[in-house]
């Protein structure tokens, strides 16, 4: 609630004046009667269990705090839901109004308050467990009666604890000064407080708020050098707060004692140590893509061996099964005759263009002798995953133009992997990319280049949707929106479609959704790069690659407090333990059908390789798939989340390959001349 001037809290603090106010609560001017003085009191409107558990947690840590640069916190309570804390009074102006008065300030007296503040934030980062302020800011720190710096506004402080995600009573954050691991649930420390703390005198010296962390993050804006804003600004002070405001908290100072050290050291240089383990940095684990060339040798001829035993194992087993499968049939069956499946394009698309046909046999008009045996039965083909098809594309048909094919897949009495019934879907102008199915197999999304009608000149790529279960159906464009539209994917129950659209006048990536007639467009992005998105089975999370720095990771959004499709939830690191994530940069990736396994490619430099992890430890582990390869990206799950197929150019040229959900089996099954790529099977 708001506080009235004159209005006695807690019998005790009577309200003089309303200092601030902001979305999460306020800060007033009080008189305290028990130590007639004046104090600052806070207010926080947050309700929740979380957040007022935090309150009380946090209030009794600060409560014991005493530092010259701090103030002392006096008291806290609850009254109504709203949580008061009650600190020290420091009056004067704070150094956000002194900068927006005065413009920059001296380095010597900004180099002053840099010594004061990081020697507060050192006291506070080593109490146990350490206090991280996460609000450094100018309009944080005020100017005592003597010229010292005090920091002040405790409101989102938290208590740092190993492996400690940040709490939603906490979040909070301010543009500009917060890190990027301040965003959304990621995790926070002691390394927070030196980004805002550099931010905070890059502000001072410059008179220029710096950029947001997350747009430099995401390589939508770069921080201005320092000495372009103000060439009186050392050469050393510019590169100690350009480290100490690196958007990856490993190439920060190890604390904020050596970064105040730099500031104070004409002779610094900016080199990055390797990181040991009393860093305060969270632990950022990686997997080595390569070993030393004798143990990689010896652990290649073991795994090798044990492919070689195990495949021998699965022919010899599948021959058995075939043989008895033969041995049982009945000698009298009807010969079986395989007739091609129709399609909704020409008759002459029915047939593999890549496949010789051998010349048409004419039926005897001669009834065979009495007594000649009839020929055994066709043995029906083995269809993996109940016959489901495969959709792809390629250029097969023209080297200049990429269409929508279907193939199905065969386990050979042999125990080899086949591909069979190749079909050509599309034959229009243009080339069509990123199939995907309906959930229920019947209707496949694409992207191409919308018509002349459709775009009017000021559309491109766009979402076109082909029914598959009726005989010449012709595709119909769906999305009809300025800018390209690209990754379509349906919702689990196929009454809704997400996509990615690249708004036309600022070139940015945003997730959108759709209803699957096209109608009721819907934003989930906010401002910045996303791609690839992805449900769960049960629609409570969307997955997405963000493009970051150059690099691309691997986010999560829930609708935890609303059902979809609340507007614009948060979008968070699908690491929890990794703000940038253990799986590296994805290129892409997919849910398995069952919501347990994520197949993702990741890149190294132009090494491209599939791994699988489970979605529940979110990238505790992560497996290797396409072990000695460099270029396998793409993976596709069948719907009996069994089996993966991924575009390789392992031999050259981008093919359809195969293999088990474990990497087993890994099976070229186009092996065309032309480009095969973008595989997706049918559900």
């Amino acid at each position: 609630m708001d506080l009235a001037p004159n209005m006695l809290l807690n019998n005790r603090y009577r309200i003089s004046s309303l200092l601030g106010k902001g979305g999460m609560g306020a800060v007033y001017l009080a008189y305290d009667l028990s130590l007639e003085q004046n104090v600052a009191v806070k207010s926080n409107y947050n309700p929740s269990q979380e957040s007022t558990d935090q309150f009380l947690q946090e209030a009794r840590l600060l409560a014991n705090l005493r530092h010259p640069n701090l103030p002392r916190v006096i008291d806290y309570f609850i009254l109504e839901k709203t949580q008061y804390l009650v600190m020290d009074y420091i009056p004067g102006e704070d150094l956000g109004k002194i900068l927006e008065k005065n413009g920059l300030q001296p380095v010597e007296l900004v180099l002053k308050w840099a010594e004061e503040l990081g020697g507060a934030l050192n006291y506070l980062h080593r109490q146990n467990p350490p206090v991280i302020h996460r609000d450094v800011k100018p309009g944080n720190i005020k100017l005592s009666a003597e010229g010292e710096a005090i920091l002040v506004d405790f409101g989102i402080a938290k208590a740092a604890e190993a492996a400690q995600a940040t709490a939603t009573g906490a979040l909070g954050y301010t543009p500009g000064y917060a890190p990027p691991e301040q965003y959304g649930h990621s995790r926070t420390g002691p390394y927070s407080d030196q980004y805002s703390l550099a931010a905070t005198l890059y502000a001072l010296l410059t008179d220029q708020c710096p950029v947001d962390s997350v747009q430099r993050a995401l390589d939508q804006a770069v921080l201005t050098p320092m000495n372009l804003l103000n060439p009186e600004i050392p050469s050393h002070v510019q590169r100690a707060i350009e480290r100490a405001m690196s958007v990856r908290p490993q190439d920060r100072f190890p604390e904020i004692s050596e970064f105040i050290r730099a500031l104070l050291d004409p002779s610094f240089q900016p080199t990055v140590p390797a990181p040991s383990h009393e860093s305060n940095f969270p632990p950022i684990e990686s997997q080595p893509v390569s070993a030393s060339k004798s143990s990689k040798r010896w652990i290649w001829i073991t795994l090798g061996i044990g492919m070689v035993l195990v495949f021998v194992a699965i022919l010899a087993g599948t021959a058995f099964l075939f043989s008895q499968r033969r041995a049982q049939a009945t000698p009298t069956s009807p010969p079986a005759v395989l007739v091609p499946e129709n399609t909704v394009e020409s008759a002459a698309a029915e047939i593999p263009t890549d496949t010789p046909q051998p010349p048409p046999t004419v039926a005897p008009t001669v009834p065979l002798p009495t007594g000649t045996p009839m020929p055994s039965a066709t043995p029906e083909p083995n269809f993996l995953v109940n016959g489901k098809q495969v959709a792809f594309v390629s250029n097969r048909a023209d080297p200049e133009t990429f269409q929508i094919y279907t193939m199905k897949v065969i386990l050979q009495d042999t125990g080899g992997l086949v591909a069979s019934n190749v079909q050509q879907r599309t034959t229009s102008a243009g080339s069509k990319f990123q199939p995907a199915w309906s959930p229920d197999g019947t209707r496949l999304l694409y992207v191409s280049k919308g018509s002349d009608a459709d775009n009017a000149g000021e559309m491109g790529d766009e979402i076109w949707i082909l029914d598959l279960s009726q005989d010449g159906s012709q595709p119909v464009n769906i999305s009809r929106q300025k800018g390209d539209d690209s990754d379509p994917i349906w919702s689990p129950g196929g009454s809704m479609i997400a996509f990615v659209n690249k708004n036309p006048y600022t070139d940015v990536l945003q997730i959108y959704t759709m209803k699957a007639d096209g109608t009721e467009k819907n934003r989930i992005s906010g401002d910045y790069f996303e791609t690839n998105p992805e449900w769960t089975p049960d629609m409570q999370w969307m997955m997405n690659i963000i493009y970051a720095s150059g690099h691309r990771y691997f986010h999560i959004r829930d609708w935890e407090e609303a059902p979809y499709p609340t507007p614009l939830p948060t979008s968070k690191p699908f690491d929890r333990q990794a703000f940038f994530g253990r799986q590296g940069e994805i290129l892409d990736f997919k849910l398995s059908p069952n919501g347990n396994q994520i197949a993702y490619t990741r890149v190294d430099g132009y090494i491209k390789q599939i791994y699988a992890m489970e979605f529940q430890t979110r990238g505790e582990k992560n497996t290797l798939l396409t072990a000695d390869t460099t270029a396998n990206y793409q993976p596709a799950w069948a719907s009996d989340s069994q089996w993966i197929l991924f575009t390789s150019e392992r031999d050259g040229n981008p093919e359809i390959y195969i293999m088990t959900g474990t990497g087993l089996l890994q099976t070229n099954l186009t092996a065309n001349p032309a480009e095969d790529i973008q595989p997706a099977w049918q559900p």
